[in-house]
């Protein structure tokens, strides 16, 4: 026995510029804290927990950098309404 299912598609709302300030936090968190650990790994003079722990940190700090860099960069190539 099937079942009849009606389907709509969601109205879509249109993509601006604006800055995920979700996104740009949680980066910001696990960046810390992976920030914290590499010092503390670096003070503990253990490479095992430093390396790791600097490269994500660095990654997220430059992702944090990056979501900046192209919200200011669409921000100035779009015109003014």
């Amino acid at each position: 026995m099937g079942f009849k299912v009606k389907h709509y598609a969601a109205k879509t709302v249109p993509a601006n510029s604006s800055l995920e300030w979700e996104l740009i936090l949680t980066e910001l968190i696990i960046g810390s804290l992976c920030a914290a650990f590499a010092k503390i790994g670096y003070d503990a003079a253990m490479l095992l927990i430093f390396i790791p722990n600097l490269v994500i940190a660095l990654v997220c700090f430059g992702f944090i950098g990056l979501s900046i860099f192209h919200f200011i960069r669409e921000k100035r190539s779009k015109p003014s309404e």
